[in-house]
Order: structure tokens, then C-alpha cells, then sequence
């Protein structure tokens, strides 16, 4: 599903990553973790084809994204989902709008619209909040609608870049059990995160950087043995 191969980013003299490997499998669910300047939303531009590596490749399911022209870009975006720590959710428009609106730009039919995006409320639960505006929601149910949206075109590889850093605790807990479900409905799940409570106890497979290089790969890892 994604194979980094000796990746290396540099931005002027300053190396974001350093001879970066690793692998993960189909249907994996993965944490990134380090402190700040680690790497690990680096990795994440990567993936989603932000930036290029100054040298390495990039690999998402057999295709070398670092290869990819700007043109092709929006096709390898389309079989991604890919969650942000400040949602991004449009304003103007209501929960289902804002989870629908990657379907409306592809010209999809507005009934398979309306089955889709009511399909990921469920999934995000928040079939009642279908006509909110994001100024009317949480910061956890406005995450939920942006997870919702990363997941409504049914991609195989979900990526969420510190998507609890602006919530507390407990919805931070939630946030990360939804990604857990997801992961367990047959979805490659990849987080970057500093949320160390989470990530000890949901003993998953931790990737550590450090200085922009792999500092520790575990099957079943911790944070806080990790960084």
C-alpha cells in the first residue's frame, strides 16, 4: 500500500527527512510519531503529493507519487482520504454539503451523492447533523464530518495528519476509536500525531522519527518507548 525507499527532503540545507524507509501493508493501521520537526507531515505531503522527495521514491499502492505531474495529481487524491488538524470544512455550506462537495466536483450523480454521504454520517454518527453548519458544530463533530469526507469516495487508504490537535481528551479518544472502526472495515489507516495517551493505548504499530530519520519501528508500540 506504501513503500518509502531512502527518502530524502530537503528544504534549503535543512533535511525534513533523511534516508527514510519503511513499509505498510494493506489495511494496516500505522501511527507517525516525534517531536515537532521530525518528519512526519513531511511524510504526509508526500504521500498525498504536496511536495516531491529531493531524492528516494514514494510508492502508494505500486505508483511512484513522486513521478506524478500536478494533472495526474487529483486522480491519486481521489483513491486517498485525507484528514487535516484544522478540518477545513467550507463554512458557507452544511455537513452534508461539505462531505459531499468532493463528489459534486467529480460530476457524480446526485442520487448516488445523497446514498454516499448519508452512508458516511452513519459511519462519523452524525445523521443528525446533516444540515448544520460547521459554526453550529464541536470541534470533534466538525472533525467527524471532515473524517466523513475523507472517507465518502470509499478510499483504500485513509491519511490523518494530527487530527486531534485542536481537541481535548476524551474527543480526542473518540476521534481515534473512529479511525480504529474504520481501519477494522478494510481501510489502510496512516496518523501522524503527538498524542501520546492515545497512541500507548492503543497499542498499534508505531513508527518513530527523529531528526528526519526512522528512529524505531514496532509492531506494537508505545509513544512514550518510542521518541
Amino acid at each position: 500500500m506504501i513503500h518509502l525507499i531512502n527518502v530524502t527532503k530537503t528544504y534549503s540545507e535543512l533535511k525534513a527527512l533523511d534516508d527514510v524507509s519503511f513499509e505498510i501493508q494493506p489495511k494496516e493501521m500505522v501511527f507517525i510519531v516525534g517531536p515537532s520537526g521530525a518528519g512526519k507531515s513531511t511524510v504526509m505531503r508526500l504521500l498525498y503529493r504536496e511536495e516531491r522527495p529531493t531524492s528516494g521514491q514514494v510508492f502508494v499502492s505500486n505508483v511512484d507519487v513522486s513521478r506524478l505531474s500536478h494533472s495526474q495529481t487529483p486522480i491519486l487524491r481521489r483513491r486517498m482520504g485525507i484528514v487535516f488538524q484544522d478540518f477545513k470544512l467550507l463554512p458557507n455550506k452544511t455537513a452534508f454539503e461539505n462531505i459531499a462537495y468532493p463528489l459534486f466536483a467529480i460530476g457524480m450523480d446526485q442520487n448516488e451523492i445523497n446514498k454516499r454521504v448519508h452512508g458516511a454520517l452513519k459511519v462519523v454518527s452524525l445523521t443528525n447533523k446533516a444540515n448544520d453548519f460547521p459554526k453550529n458544530l464541536s470541534g470533534g463533530e466538525q472533525q467527524r464530518v471532515g473524517i466523513a469526507r475523507a472517507i465518502v469516495q470509499g478510499p483504500s487508504l485513509l491519511l490523518a495528519d494530527e487530527p486531534t490537535g485542536n481537541l481535548d481528551p476524551i474527543t480526542s479518544m473518540e476521534i481515534f476509536q473512529l479511525l480504529d472502526r474504520i481501519n477494522q472495515r478494510g481501510t489502510t489507516v496512516l496518523v501522524a500525531t503527538h498524542n501520546q495517551q492515545v497512541v500507548d493505548q492503543m497499542k498499534k504499530r508505531v513508527i518513530s522519527l527523529s531528526n528526519g530519520k526512522v528512529a524505531s519501528d514496532e509492531k506494537i508500540g508505545t509513544y512514550t518507548t518510542q521518541v
